[in-house]
């Protein structure tokens, strides 16, 4: 047999059965990632609900109304709250944004805390008026939010 024609019939036998082969692999891995991915796992109820606390924190909101030389011994109240996240150098940060920005602009930060063994982020907006006071909004966890409403009533009443 001539070598040519030999490598010719490999070629086209080689080009028919691709397409096939091709087609049978691709069905194959389809179904097996499919299986992989939609896996027939069970979760038991708890294990269920500690993953939806653990990932949907509860949420509150309070504002305080005070001047800025309070502000140290506030954020000092938010530390004692919390475990983690809030730490020397932003809050310093944070006391230095507040005390630069112009009046009747509101800026805002986020912090990443814990609180409890459950993350939760804690907003704060606030806005600066010409006479030095600050309107503080928070929104955290609700540890975090009593103690700073607790805090707020030993804010002596003339500075709000």
């Amino acid at each position: 047999m001539d070598p040519m024609l030999a490598l010719s019939r490999f070629v086209y036998l080689c080009v028919i059965l691709t397409g096939p082969v091709a087609f049978v692999l691709i069905v194959f891995f389809k179904r097996r990632w499919g299986r992989t991915y939609d896996g027939v796992t069970e979760s038991d109820p708890e294990e269920v609900l500690a993953e939806l606390e653990r990932e949907f924190t509860p949420i509150r909101r309070t504002t305080i109304r005070t001047q800025t030389e309070y502000l140290p011994f506030l954020f000092e109240c938010i530390r004692e709250n919390i475990d983690s996240g809030f730490e020397d150098p932003q809050m310093i940060s944070l006391l230095e944004r507040i005390q630069i920005h112009r009046p009747d602009q509101e800026r805002r930060a986020m912090f990443t805390v814990v609180s409890g063994k459950q993350r939760s982020d804690l907003h704060l907006r606030w806005v600066r008026d010409s006479c030095d006071r600050i309107l503080l909004r928070i929104q955290g966890a609700p540890n975090v939010i009593r103690a700073l409403r607790d805090h707020q009533k030993r804010i002596p009443r003339a500075v709000t």
